[in-house]
């Protein structure tokens, strides 16, 4: 190109540089704010849960443990939650909760460190008082419940 061209076309040279300049920066910004597939979901949170696994054995000696007072327990991992959902046979709200803290003992030290656990327990007679939550912290000791509902 010569002088002569890009005095002529100054301004659209100037204008083609500038989108040039414009499409680079919507790359770079879109690369840096956009969504990462090669991530995991849940970020570095689940880091180490391959570790620590739940067997199915721990899972049975937490049914085993309540069978005598229950109708039913399940007990689901999703992550770092622990799940325990009992159905109660005509139990009162301290001994569902002496359930619910029954429920947490055969897991290991270790297990209840790591992992959050939620317990759900409902009661074979229907009162305003159940269902009943217990949520147990990784960093704490015991089962903190659901305000309790006076009997109606």
């Amino acid at each position: 190109m010569n002088n002569k061209y890009i005095k002529k076309h100054k301004n659209a040279l100037v204008g083609l540089g500038i989108i040039v300049l414009i499409i680079i920066a919507v790359f770079l910004v879109k690369k840096e704010l956009s969504y990462n597939e090669n991530k995991a979901i849940y970020g570095s949170r689940l880091e180490g849960i391959d570790k620590i696994p739940i067997t199915s054995e721990t899972k049975e000696k937490v049914k085993s443990s309540l069978s005598d007072k229950t109708s039913s327990v399940e007990v689901r991992v999703a992550g770092r939650l622990i799940y325990i959902i009992i159905k109660a046979n005509d139990a009162t709200l301290d001994s569902a909760k002496e359930l619910g803290s029954k429920a947490i003992e055969p897991f290991s030290d270790v297990e209840k460190k790591f992992y959050d656990i939620q317990v759900l327990i409902e009661n074979d007679t229907n009162t305003s008082q159940f269902p009943i939550i217990g949520y147990k912290h990784h960093t704490k000791d015991a089962l903190v419940w659901t305000k309790d509902r006076a009997e109606s």
